[in-house]
């Protein structure tokens, strides 16, 4: 029972908020634009399909229409593509707010060599 648990617990407090969160950014930038794009619409459509998706999965755990094996495999796959996600934001756009913390090496000694 230890997979269904943690499954449950993922969907419920990770998963689903952290598209939910997508869902309502999406909708602040459509919203900001007061238009959105093609492509913006199809990713919201999209967010918020895999939100039911994860709703849908969750009531299914909670009826016990998934048993603890199905419920194994559900968490390692859906633990891999979350640290998939997270692997390509590491080189995101943002400015690194540790960069600046290496600039006081970059004058310092210019004319000691």
């Amino acid at each position: 029972m230890a997979y269904i648990e943690q499954l449950k617990h993922l969907i419920e407090n990770e998963l689903i908020p952290d598209v939910e969160d997508h869902v309502d950014e999406l909708f602040e930038g459509i919203a900001s634009a007061k238009d959105a794009t093609v492509d913006e619409r199809t990713q919201l459509e999209d967010m918020q399909a895999l939100r039911d998706e994860y709703k849908e999965l969750l009531k299914e755990l909670k009826s016990g229409d998934i048993d603890e094996e199905e419920a194994e495999q559900l968490y390692t796959e859906l633990t891999a593509m979350r640290t998939e996600g997270e692997d390509d934001d590491i080189y995101d756009d943002e400015e690194d707010e540790d960069e600046d913390d290496y600039d006081i090496f970059d004058h310092e000694n210019d004319d000691q060599y």
